[in-house]
């Protein structure tokens, strides 16, 4: 085979792995053009996912990302819209085939994952406590709740850190009520995810709340969307989330919905303690 063969088939071999990579990236982008998913988003609360001025229209971080996701992949939304939904009963519409996609606020955790899929992490904080200040102005990290009455969502992995600190743990099921009896001294404290908590504390100001700024939980508090098992959409819908990850789209949405990331807040706890 003379030279001229052999930088033929080589300029043929990269040609093809160029049209190759070409192929995969178009093959992503809006490989759900005909397919139309059924999403849910539990209003947890700003800035996860929250309704504001409709329940048609909810926001947040979770809801940027649905529709970045759809702007990449051209899937069609249901009614066009993102429904508002508890997590529990969204769960239960994954297990049932009436739900593609659940967000707002879901943190992955092995156990879930057992009964369902998970994209890449996308955002990770950690849990915090919330007190009264009026009540107990002597809280200042978790371990300040020994022998307190001490919140916490049903069904989430926070009661392992409220057995941690010696507190009688008291499941709820809606965190607004929880919030209001921490306020009215029902509850002493509660244990939750940091995000929604501190926008709660700073929005409500006039319940007096107040968060600490001890890091916890992290692994409680590593969010990502959840998909039926073995869902037909979730490569697509996961490798799509990976991309926006590396391409700092992910970046862009926390940093505008001022998303605290755990990271930054350890860097915060060592100076406040000065390690």
């Amino acid at each position: 085979m003379g030279w001229k063969d052999w930088k033929n088939r080589v300029a043929a071999a990269v040609m093809a792995v160029g049209l190759l990579a070409c192929s995969s990236v178009s093959h992503a982008m809006g490989e759900l053009e005909n397919v139309t998913l059924d999403v849910f988003v539990n209003p947890v609360g700003a800035p996860m996912g929250f309704i504001e001025d409709s329940v048609n229209r909810p926001q947040g971080i979770d809801v940027d990302i649905v529709f970045e996701l759809q702007r990449r992949l051209l899937f069609t939304l249901r009614e066009n819209r993102i429904f508002p939904l508890s997590r529990d009963a969204a769960f239960q519409r994954l297990e049932n085939g009436t739900a593609d996609l659940v967000v707002g606020g879901i943190s992955y955790t092995k156990e879930r994952a057992k009964k369902y899929d998970f994209t890449p992490i996308y955002f990770r904080s950690c849990l915090v406590v919330v007190y009264s200040k009026r009540h107990h102005p002597e809280i200042n990290n978790m371990f300040d709740l020994k022998g307190l009455k001490v919140g916490y969502k049903r069904g989430s992995p926070t009661l392992n850190f409220v057995e941690q600190t010696g507190g009688k743990g008291v499941p709820f099921d809606d965190n607004l009520m929880a919030l209001f009896q921490v306020s009215d001294g029902q509850l002493d404290a509660l244990i939750y995810d940091r995000p929604p908590m501190v926008d709660f504390v700073r929005t409500m100001d006039s319940l007096d709340l107040a968060v600490t700024n001890d890091v916890f939980g992290e692994e409680a508090s590593a969010f990502a969307f959840a998909l039926p098992k073995d869902s037909r959409y979730g490569f697509l819908i996961s490798e799509t989330l990976e991309t926006m990850l590396a391409d700092g789209t992910i970046d862009a949405i926390l940093k505008k919905w001022h998303a605290e990331k755990v990271e930054d807040l350890r860097k915060n706890q060592q100076q406040i303690t000065g390690l």
